[in-house]
């Protein structure tokens, strides 16, 4: 399932629909009182402990809902990363939605789950500086949850909606196709949120940066 990239030593492993199999069986299989190969939130775990000594990193993208492959994603993590677009009717529902996992993921750790992170950093994005209520909405994120939240915001930009159009990265995308000044400002925006993020890495590992 693992699949090079045209970046040299990244590698990706596309979702498709088959992973909904996996929600739809996991419930069947627990009221049956059936385990199958082990504990449906370790899975993703054991899946990944097959390939741990040939990847520094890996990132899981999970969807903003609450399903078994989220839980499972959760247990087999060791940081968790969590975006927040800086409007309070967002915040609100990232609220709810934190309460909500909180209380499964209680029943999951009695279960024998295990969520030990190293880290837990909120990042700010699709943020608009000039945007006056944006800006408070994070001084209030920054002043409830303090370090927590990452000093860098991934800024929003139209680059990035260009290339996904094009179904690429910034990274990647013609820099003739998009203003330079727009695409120099989401690539240092996102090289800067990605710097942190590498930073908060290497301290784990007791690395220095580079």
């Amino acid at each position: 399932m693992i699949r090079p990239t045209y970046f040299q030593g990244l590698d990706i492993v596309p979702g498709n629909l088959e992973l909904q199999e996996f929600e739809h069986d996991t419930p069947r299989m627990l009221a049956e009182g059936k385990k199958g190969d082990g504990l449906f939130f370790a899975r993703v775990a054991k899946a990944l402990a097959t390939i741990d000594q040939e990847y520094d990193v890996v990132v899981i993208d999970c969807p903003p809902q609450l399903g078994f492959l989220t839980l499972g994603a959760l247990c087999a993590a060791t940081g968790v990363l969590i975006t927040i677009h800086p409007q309070m009717l967002d915040v609100a529902s990232m609220s709810q939605f934190l309460q909500m996992t909180s209380g499964l993921l209680s029943v999951v750790r009695k279960a024998g789950g295990n969520l030990q992170y190293d880290f837990l950093r909120y990042l700010i994005t699709r943020f608009e500086p000039n945007d006056g209520p944006q800006a408070q909405v994070v001084g209030f994120l920054r002043n409830l949850f303090g370090d927590l939240v990452l000093t860098q915001a991934m800024l929003k930009s139209t680059a990035v909606s260009e290339a996904g159009l094009r179904k690429q990265t910034v990274y990647e995308i013609n820099r003739d196709q998009i203003n330079r000044q727009t695409y120099e400002r989401a690539i240092e925006s996102l090289d800067a949120v990605n710097g942190e993020i590498e930073t908060l890495i290497r301290k784990i590992w007791g690395r220095a940066v580079a």
